[in-house]
């Protein structure tokens, strides 16, 4: 579990890194931006065995990311949560390999950006043009298959070297 949790900080920090240096707004969104902390969760799911722990960590990174980068209540807790139904019930269907976890990661990625474009239009909260929503999704799919492979390729390197298979 503290290799989970270790991946999770560092993905959960990597989101501040990136953005001080690769600057991010509404008029010019970067080619290095995505949501790395669903990635990372993406990616560990199917070495979680208890589903619990799971959802333990995902509220946690949820409240944090929604504390910290995101000034919203709730809100990414049910976003994340919601990523994570997706998930479980592609993985369920799937074979984890490189190809599957990358095209696991790409549909996570877009079901955050839509959820999250849906649910703050009907609220009113932030709203922006649909074509500004599919320029968001097009531009973080790169750095989407580039974090997800590297980190898919560290990860399943670090649980074979310390002969985990999943986490209880």
């Amino acid at each position: 579990m503290i290799i989970a949790i270790i991946a999770l900080v560092i993905s959960f920090f990597l989101e501040s890194i990136t953005s001080c240096f690769f600057p991010n707004s509404l008029n010019m969104i970067s080619y290095f931006t995505t949501i790395y902390t669903i990635i990372t969760l993406v990616v560990l799911y199917p070495y979680f065995d208890n589903n619990k722990k799971y959802y333990m960590l995902l509220v946690i990174f949820g409240i944090l990311f929604d504390i910290i980068y995101t000034n919203t209540f709730l809100l990414n807790i049910v976003l994340f949560f919601i990523v994570s139904l997706f998930v479980r019930f592609i993985n369920y269907h799937l074979a984890t390999n490189l190809l599957n976890i990358n095209i696991i990661s790409i549909i996570a990625i877009i079901i955050y950006h839509l959820f999250s474009y849906f649910i703050l239009e009907v609220i009113g909260y932030l709203q922006y043009p649909f074509m500004l929503f599919i320029n968001i999704i097009s531009h973080s799919l790169i750095m989407t298959i580039i974090y997800t492979t590297i980190l898919y390729l560290i990860l399943k390197k670090v649980y074979m070297h310390v002969n985990i298979k999943t986490i209880r």
